[in-house]
């Protein structure tokens, strides 16, 4: 994701710049990445053909104090730059700082202390914070977090002009039974509501403000029963339709069971206000903060042959959006595990049904998104080497679909080839064939670099 808004860099530089001392006198320092080298060309029918070739680092640093110092420092950012077409409307190169913050590890009650840029639970899922979070062990099976700080912001061409907002803070307080489950209430305040200026327009309400509830239910090792549900505190909009207004921002749980030693299901519920739950998000690139609408989905997964070399599972999914209709998948797999040697393979077979989506000023009244998918893979580790072969189809029913371009079916072929030199180093690389509806022809390459060394006193 490309990052507009220099200020953000500008901090994060400044964070780095601040915590690299304690690289200089860790004890134990490791460090780990990844370089990434992609190609792909792109084949409009009849249009032009565009080569793009992006190069990405990611570099990640860890450091330990000397003797038995809690102290410790972790690091973690990315570059990129292109050597072909412009690959992001944002330029032709980027980069940030992920995180980079101090961490001091109490000798008791599991205490943990962080200065600097991290991410962290909140009310409502991950947050990027610049500041620090304390958390700690009570008793009687309590625990607490809080964290506070300034929100690390996104931006993007493309989002609404974000109101400022100069501060987040969160908690959580929880209560754990041995061997039953914990229980959790949090909260989340992020930044306030912008105030009205005479003669001005007014600036769109990014402010958060939520109160959530998680369990964990474990009664035995088999049988676990988790979820969370987050509320929006702030006051309701008067414009919006009463059909719309809800304080519930999010509701999910998830069941998992083994009913017998090879036999198990899971399943999962989830509702989603998109008003709430997206309200006031640091990433505006992914998600549209001006929907309204609701999102529900249920789903779940049997599986036979649990740790056996032959595994099939039978699995359901239910979605329903207001604005694109409801939609079913349901499918099976088969998964060859054999114990005499490291080949995995796999095959599935999935029928996607969905509603029909009504076309405004077109040759037909109504277009169906429904299809069918086929996938095929195998993966063998060999130690000093690993490969894989992955392909997949898909089949529309409706040739008429304005964006298939006339294909009713396209498909995807990719081949990886890996090696360990070393123990903390691996060269592997990709190579991808397929054709559809949006591009002819589309060919991708990727070579990937893994690696990590370090260890006390920051030897190889």
């Amino acid at each position: 994701m490309a990052r507009k808004g220099m200020h953000v860099a500008s901090k994060a530089i400044l964070i780095a710049v601040a915590l690299a001392p304690m690289v200089s006198i860790a004890g134990e320092v490791e460090a780990y990445g990844t370089t990434l080298a992609r190609y792909w060309n792109e084949n409009y029918p009849d249009l032009s053909r565009n080569r793009y070739v992006p190069l990405t680092q990611f570099v990640g640093i860890d450091a330990k104090g000397s003797g038995d110092s809690r102290w410790s420092l972790h690091l973690f950012g990315w570059g990129q730059t292109d050597l072909g077409d412009q690959s992001s409307p944002e330029g032709k190169g980027g980069g940030d700082l992920t995180y980079g913050y101090l961490e001091y590890r109490a000798p008791r009650s599991n205490g943990e202390f962080k200065l600097g840029r991290f991410a962290t639970q909140g009310a409502a899922g991950m947050e990027f914070v610049d500041g620090f979070s304390t958390r700690a062990d009570l008793r009687g099976g309590f625990t607490f977090a809080l964290f506070a700080g300034k929100p690390v912001g996104y931006d993007s061409g493309s989002a609404p002009k974000a109101a400022p907002r100069d501060f987040i803070t969160g908690g959580r307080l929880a209560w754990r039974a041995a061997r039953y489950g914990e229980l959790g209430v949090s909260f989340l305040q992020d930044g306030t509501a912008p105030k009205v200026q005479a003669g001005l327009p007014a600036l769109e309400d990014r402010s958060r403000k939520l109160l959530g509830g998680d369990v964990r239910i474990a009664p035995h090792a088999s049988f676990v029963l988790s979820g969370r549900v987050a509320f929006n505190q702030k006051n309701e909009d008067p414009l919006t339709p009463a059909d719309k207004k809800s304080r519930v921002a999010e509701q999910d749980f998830g069941l998992s069971w083994k009913i017998v030693r090879s036999v198990q299901l899971s399943g999962n519920v989830t509702e989603r206000n998109f008003k709430d739950f997206y309200a006031g998000t640091n990433l505006p690139a992914l998600f549209r903060q001006l929907e309204t609408e609701k999102y529900k989905a249920q789903s779940g997964l049997l599986t036979f042959g649990v740790g056996q070399p032959v595994q099939v599972s039978a699995d359901y999914r239910r979605a329903k959006r207001e604005a694109n209709g409801e939609s079913t998948r349901i499918g099976a797999e088969l998964r060859i595990i054999p114990e005499s040697f490291k080949l995995k393979s796999g095959l599935g077979y999935h029928r996607i049904t969905a509603t029909d989506v009504p076309l405004t000023g077109g040759t037909v009244p109504f277009y169906s998104l429904s299809h069918s998918e086929a996938r095929l893979w195998v993966l063998h580790d060999g130690g000093g080497y690993f490969l894989s072969l992955d392909a997949v189809s898909y089949s529309f029913d409706d040739r008429n679909n304005p964006l298939l371009n006339g294909e009713a079916k396209s498909y995807l072929g990719v081949a990886s080839l890996g090696f360990r030199p070393r123990p903390g180093l691996a060269l592997s690389g990709d190579i991808s064939y397929g054709m559809n509806p949006l591009y002819k022809k589309e060919v991708r390459g990727l070579l990937r670099l893994d690696f990590r060394f370090g260890g006390k006193g920051g030897g190889k």
